[in-house]
């Protein structure tokens, strides 16, 4: 169920389309529903962010990216037992990510740019003196070996 909830800015949420897909509505009836959301404007600013997608048609939607608190307060309104299963499912998950981002843990594109980061680092602490010119040479081929593995994790053969 990871493709559920994202990580963004260190903060975990979901957008209104994962929310209508997951719950078998119509995206439109979504934001329908969350344009009718009697709550104060100070938690629609802190749990909900307006954005946007491209459909299939190359034209640009309006889309909800939504807090586990925003995600509570718009699937309050939405009924059924599927709707219950969906609902517990998504908590389930935001804890579990929250959980893991209390451990420090960081999924695969944040270790991917940490290693860019040292990699960068690196190069700069190079240009500063043969020493440093020499601990880069040894260190270059450990970057290279943790950029591929990380590249290979995300990105995986098609050949497969």
């Amino acid at each position: 169920m990871t493709t559920l909830v994202t990580i963004t800015h260190d903060r975990i949420v979901t957008d209104s389309q994962t929310l209508a897909k997951t719950f078998g509505k119509r995206h439109k009836n979504v934001l329908r529903a969350f344009d009718g959301l009697q709550c104060s404007d100070e938690f629609r600013r802190l749990n909900f962010e307006p954005s946007e997608f491209l459909d299939a048609r190359g034209k640009l939607q309006r889309s909800i990216t939504m807090t586990k608190d925003g995600f509570a307060m718009l699937a309050m309104g939405f009924t059924g037992p599927k709707a219950a299963a969906f609902k517990e499912a998504f908590i389930k998950e935001f804890n579990v990510m929250a959980e893991a981002l209390a451990r420090g843990e960081q999924n695969l594109w944040q270790r991917l740019q940490a290693v860019i980061a040292q990699e960068a680092e690196s190069a700069v602490k190079a240009s500063f003196g043969s020493r440093l010119l020499l601990a880069r040479k040894r260190e270059l081929p450990r970057f290279r070996d943790q950029l591929a593995e990380l590249h290979s994790q995300i990105q995986p053969s098609l050949l497969n």
